[in-house]
């Protein structure tokens, strides 16, 4: 038997013979689902291993040569299924999907094609509960933003947004890979869209805050630095203890060059229970322009 396993945790596939392995490389659940669904793959109601349609025996009366050329047939069937698992991974490795809402451009046939398999083969997973996919999804994509993945986080959130345009958390984390990638236009009105859904959660705040920070220091623009300060203030008194909020406040200070406002705000921060979100080398910046004031 030719048997192919699908890690959802490493997110690596193996082609393999019961005697040895042939090849293993990258692939996510977008392109595991795809390939279900067009008949290469059966996926297994686990989600966990995959196997190829086609099962091998080989019969003790078979000659050697009748062994050989079985052999080798089952070696292109396991290259032709490699080298199209490939394929469809190249294709959705297209620049589209590190694009939020992929670009919202036009899609060919084939990718449309995909995109409804992908939807299907969820459909069924989940019975038909788009909603908890579409977070599921998400909170993936948060998974590998955290970890500095953010070319798979972006893929994550676009297909969190696939199954459900109105996820917020999914705009949230568009947004977020946006501002890193300092594509702020982007960025800014992703968060200004995903507000309407997420509202006023405090971490989401934070995280527009620096956004809006950011643009404002990049592009020198004065408005949004203003904005930015407003939209830290109004987060503090919301959560004085957001040790993010005031570490996010206190590098923007710095970067317009208040460094006496910054090390107070470092201060705050220090008091509070996340104040391992300060980056020593910011410390080390500050201290550098500015010496800590003595208490």
């Amino acid at each position: 038997m030719v048997q192919a396993v699908f890690s959802t945790i490493h997110g690596r596939v193996t082609l393999k013979e019961v005697k040895g392995e042939w090849c293993s490389f990258r692939i996510d659940d977008h392109t595991v689902r795809t390939l279900s669904k067009l008949r290469v793959l059966h996926l297994c109601g686990s989600g966990i291993q995959l196997y190829p349609l086609a099962i091998y025996s080989l019969p003790s009366s078979r000659t050697r040569g009748d062994t050989f050329n079985m052999r080798r047939n089952r070696t292109v069937y396991v290259l032709l299924t490699a080298a199209l698992i490939l394929c469809v991974n190249l294709a959705h490795a297209d620049d589209r999907n590190l694009l939020p809402k992929y670009g919202n451009l036009p899609k060919a046939d084939w990718q449309k094609a995909a995109d409804d398999a992908y939807i299907a083969a969820t459909d069924e997973e989940y019975h038909g509960d788009r909603e908890k996919a579409s977070m599921d999804t998400a909170v993936r994509g948060w998974q590998y933003l955290a970890s500095g993945d953010l070319e798979d986080a972006m893929r994550r959130f676009n297909q969190a947004w696939l199954l459900n345009n109105k996820n917020g958390i999914a705009l949230w984390g568009m947004a977020a890979v946006e501002t890193e990638w300092e594509k702020f236009d982007e960025s800014l009105k992703l968060f200004a869209e995903a507000e309407k859904f997420v509202g006023t959660e405090i971490n989401f705040s934070v995280d527009y805050s620096r956004a809006v920070g950011t643009a404002g220091v990049k592009r020198k623009d004065e408005a949004l630095i203003n904005d930015a300060f407003d939209r830290f203030d109004r987060n503090y008194q919301r959560d004085p203890q957001n040790g993010r909020n005031l570490k996010n406040w206190a590098m923007t200070l710095f970067a317009v060059g208040k460094y006496s406002e910054a090390w107070a705000k470092v201060k705050l921060a220090e008091s509070t229970p996340d104040k391992g979100h300060l980056d020593p080398s910011f410390l080390a910046d500050l201290q550098s322009h500015m010496p800590r004031p003595r208490d």
